[in-house]
């Protein structure tokens, strides 16, 4: 990055913060939302453990003045109504891509029935007696 910033238009903004944070913002400004914004200063994303009161609280902190409101989204369109942890919000995309959270045997390029399961951990304890 370098020490010059341009600003941002409102679109990019949101664009920033899905690229760096894995999920899908709106805001609602409090005026014609026209003015230009600071960019989204994080370089990685927000802690997992972290929910998402704390995401507004620290990240969102150079915008507040420019914003009434900010809506969050989950994987599949639909706008959060409770706080949860990133990690959780970040899983709905997940599963709005493939369908589920499990690992799947496919996505692995294999069938189940071709995987070979894992020889069993010996204990080093054990056979050292």
């Amino acid at each position: 990055m370098s020490g010059r910033h341009h600003a941002l238009t409102l679109a990019e903004l949101q664009e920033q913060i899905f690229q760096r944070e894995g999920f899908r913002v709106s805001f609602v400004p409090f005026g014609a939302g026209d003015h230009p914004l600071p960019p989204y200063e994080y370089p990685v994303m927000a802690p997992n453990g972290w929910h998402v009161s704390d995401w507004r609280r620290v990240r969102l902190a150079p915008y507040v003045v420019s914003f009434r409101d900010v809506v969050v989204y989950r994987g599949d369109g639909e706008r959060i109504t409770t706080d949860q942890k990133l990690g959780h919000l970040r899983d709905t995309y997940y599963a709005a891509q493939y369908g589920t959270l499990a690992p799947q045997a496919a996505a692995l390029g294999a069938t189940a029935a071709e995987l070979s399961p894992l020889p069993p951990v010996r204990d080093r304890r054990a056979a050292r007696q």
